[in-house]
């Protein structure tokens, strides 16, 4: 089945993204992840509002950050989950709980290194759900 531009507008256009595992450590993804998409949005290259998901953290680049995709009080129809594999299942039931639509999955080490139940779990949730998603193990969209 072919996505529809719409559904694709979602990943290219939201109006409010999630970054599951933004970090302010330097070394990790969810910190380079997340200070791009700040970057972008101060260049005007990207409007959605940025919501910075991670439980050990207040503030990130000096956004609030929220403990759960489902503290989000606002409209997120784009999650970007860059956490270990082995809970991007249990991410995945927040975000389909919180009705979002659209997923890239930057954490690898699913069925590319021999983990297939971690991937076939991540995809069932989404086709419930009617979840988009682009990755595992993807570097996002450019």
């Amino acid at each position: 089945m072919g996505l529809t531009v719409a559904q694709m507008n979602t990943f290219f256009e939201p109006k409010g993204v999630a970054i599951i595992g933004a970090s302010h450590r330097s070394m990790k993804a969810g910190h380079v992840i997340f200070k791009n998409f700040v970057i972008n949005r101060q260049r005007n290259l990207f409007k959605a509002k940025l919501y910075p998901v991670n439980p050990n953290e207040k503030t990130i680049q000096g956004l609030q950050c929220f403990p759960s995709i489902l503290d989000i009080n606002n409209e997120v129809d784009l999650a970007v989950i860059v956490v270990p594999a082995k809970i991007v299942s249990i991410i995945m039931k927040e975000i389909a709980k919180k009705g979002v639509k659209a997923v890239v999955i930057i954490s690898s080490g699913f069925s590319e290194v021999g983990n297939n139940k971690l991937e076939e779990d991540v995809t069932a949730i989404a086709k419930k759900a009617g979840i988009r998603v682009l990755g595992p193990n993807c570097l996002g969209v450019y």
